[in-house]
């Protein structure tokens, strides 16, 4: 029976077919995964494997005697016209007295190295669209680089056959398949290693190879491994193979022999080329505005991410100041307007740490960074609630865009000031600048569930800002807090209060709040108790509101407390505790069920406390 021939076609087809399967919707059915081979990287700077060949038995004529040399190429059949083909024979010759340099070299050579034009199309095809898999014999970085760099996507690198086992063909991320295995883990270069497929990759590939196109560029098929096996595969049992090759060049017999009528061979103008013609087609941008490359997306990206790390950063010295673990913090990673900060909170005397404030704002009088923080220190500690607003102002005019300077004011109108549209406008402003601040969007879920009444968006809020941060102790605990008081779900909030707990071990509110709900749902006395004993451990002597919160549950169910109770309530009153809007309500017909002997004066305190 005489072999049908597969079919050639033009760049410009397959460039086309591209372009219609986008258009219709990127179908499944019409899939490609990417074969890369050496000669994709050559313009990237890395010497496609014909060089090598070529550079490696020039050096072996160099250093070995003629018979020695003539013994070696008849042992390997070596033909100098096919010499790309004797690649890791003419590697093992090379390196055979110290394997090590080989790698060595291999290092060297590919350090540094940046991707070319192609390869940052390429990452946008793999990122972008759903032909999402590489196959590759090279183990440099240019295909996971350039996805890092160029997209918002992190690609699942398999560069060692014991991560084939965790290639999904059906999944959706990048996937990049390293089948002579990664630089840094002992990639293959000799003629035992690459000779055969090892048996995790021929099982991985199996099933992307009947769900994908393959679209072969820039390999050459001179390794026994990848080649053998595609030329084993049953054609019946893969899609089509398209197999492209430069304009001039032809195909070496083994690979037409492998292809069959269902397949094609495209002539293509070279690598970067043919991904130049893809990237016009797919209505890629990338290389517009390069003239402005600050504006450019890839810059803006690359900002973005510096930003965030800045914000981590100055977030430090406030956060471990709260904790009380400053002096846990080197010194020496804060610069400029963050240090100044860390002095600021180095001080244990207040009007030290005003006076450092307002040295710091003298020396950077435009730092948002020191005008909040110094705001907030108005705002909580001296209670100069004028002079705060004044510093919040002046934070915001001097970094419009700074989202936590925008969330902290929210805050201040929100709770200081009353002044409900004004705080909702600058919550609203933060978090269109960071939709992901899990601080601010808890902030915010709070403004609507006390001061809105609007449940359903508190809760949508609630959800965004665990989302942002699980670990988010206060967001879980007052999610449960919701969830307890508003919808009296109370298997759900004792899940969130749990969670609220775990992230952080030494948050009295949390445990008293989880108290409150053990005695109420499950009027569990003593499982309370130990919560309630917890929480007066870790809270703040001034913390006038979860004392008496506290306090009113053990002389609400507690015998034994209730003369000390009573005594320790009294006095937070007339202190001025408040906890408005708490359910104290709840707690007095239990106690009136356990038989307390003072009910009216527990009426008392609960109105006085929430009045």
């Amino acid at each position: 029976m005489i072999k049908k021939e597969p079919q050639r076609i033009t760049q410009r087809q397959l460039v086309r077919m591209f372009e219609d399967i986008k258009r219709l919707g990127n179908s499944d059915d019409s899939r490609f995964c990417f074969l890369i081979g050496a000669g994709a990287s050559k313009s990237s700077g890395i010497d496609t494997g014909w060089e090598l060949s070529v550079r490696w038995y020039n050096e072996l004529k160099e250093v070995l005697d003629n018979d020695v040399l003539s013994s070696w190429k008849k042992e390997v059949d070596f033909n100098e016209k096919r010499i790309g083909e004797f690649y890791p024979n003419l590697y093992r010759k090379r390196y055979e007295t110290s394997p090590q340099i080989g790698y060595d070299e291999f290092k060297k050579m590919m350090e540094n190295k940046e991707p070319g034009l192609g390869y940052v199309i390429l990452s946008q095809i793999l990122a972008y669209e759903k032909h999402n898999f590489v196959i590759t014999t090279n183990f440099d970085y240019l295909i996971e680089d350039s996805i890092r760099t160029f997209t918002d996507t992190k690609p699942f690198v398999a560069g060692h056959e014991t991560l084939a086992e965790f290639i999904a063909s059906n999944t959706e991320r990048p996937t990049i398949i390293k089948v002579h295995r990664d630089l840094f883990l002992h990639p293959f270069n000799d003629v035992d290693e690459i000779s055969k497929l090892k048996t995790e990759w021929a099982n991985a590939l199996k099933p992307i190879l009947s769900r994908f196109n393959l679209l072969v560029i820039g390999y050459g098929g001179n390794d026994g491994s990848l080649m053998d096996y595609l030329k084993d595969i049953d054609s019946n049992n893969r899609k089509a193979i398209y197999w492209c090759v430069r304009e001039g060049d032809e195909l070496k017999e083994k690979i037409t022999s492998l292809l069959t009528q269902k397949d094609f061979i495209v002539t293509i103008d070279g690598f970067d080329e043919f991904m130049l013609h893809l990237c016009d087609a797919l209505g890629y941008q990338i290389f517009d505005g390069l003239e402005k490359p600050d504006k450019h997306h890839f810059v803006k990206s690359a900002t973005k991410r510096l930003l965030s790390l800045r914000k981590k950063l100055r977030s430090l010295p406030h956060e471990y100041y709260k904790k009380g673990k400053l002096n846990t913090v080197p010194k020496v990673i804060f610069k400029g307007d963050i240090e100044i900060l860390y002095n600021v909170y180095s001080e244990i005397d207040i009007d030290k740490q005003e006076k450092r404030f307002l040295e710091g704002i003298k020396q950077y009088p435009e730092s948002a960074i020191l005008l909040n923080a110094y705001a907030m220190f108005l705002h909580e500690t001296r209670k100069d609630y004028g002079k705060a607003e004044e510093y919040y102002k002046k934070s915001i005019d001097a970094d419009p865009n700074d989202y936590t300077c925008l969330g902290n004011y929210a805050v201040f109108l929100d709770n200081i000031r009353k002044n409900n549209d004004e705080a909702e406008k600058y919550y609203k402003k933060s978090i269109e600048i960071d939709s992901k601040e899990a601080i601010f969007l808890g902030n915010y879920a709070e403004f609507l569930y006390n001061t809105r009444k609007d449940y359903g968006k508190a809760e949508e809020y609630y959800k965004k800002s665990i989302d942002a941060d699980p670990k988010d102790a206060t967001n879980c605990g007052n999610y449960a807090t919701f969830l307890h008081n508003t919808y009296k779900d109370y298997g759900k909030a004792e899940e969130y209060y749990k969670k609220s707990i775990d992230a952080d071990p030494k948050d009295a509110t949390n445990y008293g709040n989880y108290a409150h709900l053990i005695l109420l749902f499950k009027k569990d006395f003593a499982e309370a108790a130990k919560y309630i004993n917890k929480a007066l451990e870790l809270v703040l002597i001034d913390d006038l509101e979860l004392l008496s919160e506290l306090w009113f549950y053990r002389f609400a169910h507690y015998s034994k407390w209730h003369k000390q109770g009573e005594k320790e309530l009294e006095k937070l009153i007339a202190k001025g505790a408040k906890s408005l809007g708490w359910d104290f309500q709840s707690h007095i017909p239990i106690a009136e069920e356990t038989g307390h002997p003072k009910i009216e004066k527990l009426k008392e305190f609960a109105r006085k406390l929430t009045e």
